[in-house]
């Protein structure tokens, strides 16, 4: 067969395929080819030009944020949602909203799922639609973060996500941090915590967020954390907190707290597949040492916080 011959009926076969919707095995019933020879006759195709496909991703910049991340940092994976062209008042429900579809994605029926605490984690929860998918059980994987805020509670969150999917929830019946490690170490040997600890280890995807070390966080406002606990943690350099671990800006992480805390720290969970939800340029800097830790397998966040992980100097580029 020429050159000009086999072009020809290459073409004849990508337009059978691509454009007619035809499947290999009909093109190869047609044509009297075998449908393995079809099939290299398509990527043959594709390889010399006939064939060229372009996607139009409408998403195009966040995608490239998103590859850009992925680079930068050691993750498998990063969703980037624009929100510049929302109200604010309407993005933290937009953000919650896509990073719930992504999540609801990658689960499945069977999955244990392990949830902290916390304003983004809950509101993900709320807009998370199960799918009918029937996941095992939903684990807390924190204890409770204070007085005020009960809804933002990983054993609400849990219960939450719990009902959606058809799931057992557990609960967490212990404060996040106690008086001292002695108090600490005798609520987690009682068995009905010991269980939630020891199930929280073997979840299949955990989600989290990343918190700042200050006032402005969830835990402090709540009451789970004192003025005293937060300059203690200051002191020894922790600017990041996850579940119940805090890590300096280097992503190593800083002692002294974690051994008066009730729950699961970032490195109990390395059989998880670990999903972070975090945004903010306020969180740049606990961000980005939480997935310098290695931990975070992916990181669910906004365009503008993306590009200020991404700058040297943690300020968003105004080209961008």
């Amino acid at each position: 067969m020429s050159a000009v011959e086999n072009r020809r009926l290459l073409a004849k076969v990508c337009e059978m395929y691509y454009l007619m919707d035809m499947s290999q095995k009909e093109i190869a019933a047609r044509l009297n080819i075998s449908r393995p020879q079809i099939c290299r006759m398509i990527a043959q195709a594709r390889e010399i030009g006939i064939v060229e496909i372009r996607i139009h991703n409408p998403q195009e910049k966040d995608t490239e944020l998103e590859r850009r991340l992925i680079s930068r940092f050691p993750l498998e994976d990063a969703v980037v949602v624009g929100l510049e062209d929302a109200e604010a008042e309407s993005r933290e429900a937009l953000f919650s909203r896509e990073a719930a579809r992504y999540l609801d994605s990658l689960l499945a029926s069977g999955m244990n799922l392990g949830v902290m605490s916390g304003k983004t984690v809950s509101a993900v929860s709320m807009q998370m639609k199960g799918g009918g998918k029937r996941l095992g059980t939903v684990v807390p994987l924190v204890g409770g973060i204070g007085p005020a805020s009960p809804d933002l509670h990983a054993n609400a969150i849990a219960l939450t996500i719990a009902r959606k999917t058809h799931a057992v929830s557990l609960a967490m019946n212990a404060p996040l941090a106690v008086s001292s490690p002695e108090a600490a170490a005798l609520f987690r040997q009682e068995p009905a915590i010991a269980q939630v600890l020891e199930k929280g280890k073997h979840c299949d995807i955990c989600l989290v967020g990343i918190g700042n070390v200050d006032g402005r966080s969830t835990t402090a406002q709540a009451g789970g954390l004192s003025p005293q606990d937060l300059a203690g943690l200051r002191g020894a350099g922790a600017v990041c907190s996850v579940c119940t671990s805090w890590f300096d800006e280097n992503g190593r992480e800083v002692g002294g707290l974690s051994a008066r805390s009730i729950g699961l720290g970032l490195m109990d969970l390395k059989r998880s597949r670990v999903i972070a939800a975090a945004r903010g340029r306020s969180k740049r800097q606990a961000i980005a040492a939480a997935l310098k830790t290695g931990r975070i397998s992916v990181l669910m966040t906004d365009a503008e916080t993306a590009r200020s992980l991404l700058s040297e100097d943690g300020q968003t580029p105004d080209n961008e």
